[in-house]
């Protein structure tokens, strides 16, 4: 790949809008900072070059993509919408439904991951980071899967690693497809477009705009709208230079004319508009792919965009005690004499754990781990727990062969495994 790409062939602007992301100061979990994502990778066997490509990708949230010109990157971020589409301005098929949706299935919406990191203060040893949505488990039942996080050296990345992953199976689980003429394709891979779909919002949200009148700041649309009783509403509009806007309508008369805050410069007529009601959640989608048709139209098809999404990884990780190997400076003691005594309930057993420590260490807490044998002779994680106390109870098993591990927080010496049956 290498032979065939030069620099003038990477979009080195894309490499360094997505460096400024990264670099960006998030929680780390433990009260400070820490940079959102870092990268500390040793590559010691040849691979193939895309392979190793993506894996630095996916340590940044991002995905190589071929425009037709250039190599550029798309990363899962924030940011403004390029273009608005309504029925007015895509193909419409026979059936009268341009915008076709599907969802992901339930199956792939896990709400537990966990996420394979390197700890610098364990030896340089693989940790695992186990990362929940307790509300969606509550709903829908535990649906764990495991990931590797490239190049993570640090607990608190690990952590967005895995939440990151969860809350994009979990919030953005629409997909769009839709077709446009070469007149409507105005953006490409990995922009952020708005569909304003009637058929799914039930009310007329999106149409051409017939007529401008600056002086008045009046628009004459080409069908009918109807504003709530209260809130703010908004239209969405597109300038001289192709961007989109959004100004305030203060009130509608005859169905079509609007009267709007100001009328941005170089609005068009027959320009598309796309109405954003405060009983309505504005609908944005990333997208993911632009194919050519055997007509001359352009297949698009593009995934939901939830900006909040960022905001609620970078703030999700809350940990206790020091992420260092000691405690206070001191190694934390071994765990030993670990017991369980199991008890039915209603047909489910509870498993009260105690063990104790040779010594007391200011500051030293305990991460309990449960697991359970499967059919093909593996483990699967049942629950983690962290306490300060040398006693934890587990309830609502079911019966089966368990292992309990249980170990000084940050320890460097052995943990303790004993089995539950």
């Amino acid at each position: 790949m290498g032979k065939r790409l030069g620099a003038a062939d990477v979009d080195k602007w894309a490499l360094y809008v997505i460096g400024q992301c990264c670099d960006q100061s998030v929680p780390d979990g433990f009260g400070g900072t820490e940079p959102r994502i870092t990268c500390n990778a040793w590559l010691t066997t040849q691979r193939k070059a895309w392979d190793v490509l993506s894996d630095f990708c996916s340590a940044m949230r991002c995905m190589p993509v071929w425009n037709g010109q250039t190599l550029t990157f798309v990363q899962d971020r924030p940011s403004d919408k390029v273009w608005t589409y309504n029925r007015s301005n895509v193909v419409m098929p026979d059936d009268g439904a341009p915008f076709r949706y599907s969802f992901s299935a339930l199956k792939d919406r896990h709400n537990a991951v966990e996420v394979n990191w390197i700890d610098p203060d364990n030896g340089w040893e693989t940790a695992t980071e186990l990362v929940e949505d307790t509300q969606a488990i509550a709903r829908y039942g535990r649906n764990v899967t495991k990931m590797d996080a490239f190049g993570c050296t640090r607990r608190g990345q690990a952590h967005r690693a895995g939440l990151w992953l969860i809350k994009t199976e979990l919030l953005e689980t629409q997909t769009v497809d839709f077709s446009v003429g070469a007149e409507g394709l105005r953006h490409v891979p990995g922009d952020v477009i708005e569909i304003c779909d009637d058929d799914y919002a039930g009310i007329s949200i999106g149409g051409r705009v017939l007529a401008v009148n600056s002086q008045t700041r009046t628009l004459t649309l080409d069908r009918e709208i109807t504003l709530p009783s209260s809130g703010t509403t908004l239209i969405s509009l597109v300038d001289g230079q192709g961007n989109p806007v959004s100004v305030e309508v203060q009130s509608v008369t005859d169905g079509v004319k609007v009267k709007v805050s100001r009328v941005p410069d170089g609005v068009a007529e027959y320009s598309v508009w796309g109405l954003k009601l405060p009983t309505l959640r504005q609908r944005l989608f990333r997208c993911v792919s632009i194919r050519e048709n055997d007509d001359g139209t352009y297949a698009i098809t593009a995934v939901q965009h939830v900006p909040e999404k960022e905001a609620i990884v970078d703030n999700g990780a809350h940990f206790d005690g020091d992420q260092s190997g000691t405690v206070n400076g001191v190694t934390p003691p071994a765990v030993q004499h670990l017991t369980a005594e199991v008890t039915a309930d209603s047909g489910e057993y509870q498993v009260l754990a105690r063990w104790d420590t040779p010594k007391v260490v200011k500051g030293v807490s305990f991460m309990l781990r449960l697991t359970v044998a499967a059919d093909d002779g593996s483990e699967r994680l049942v629950s983690t727990a962290r306490t300060t106390e040398t006693t934890y109870r587990f309830t609502q098993l079911a019966l089966g062969n368990y292992r309990l591990t249980v170990r000084a927080v940050n320890a460097w010496g052995q943990p303790v495994h004993i089995p539950i049956r």
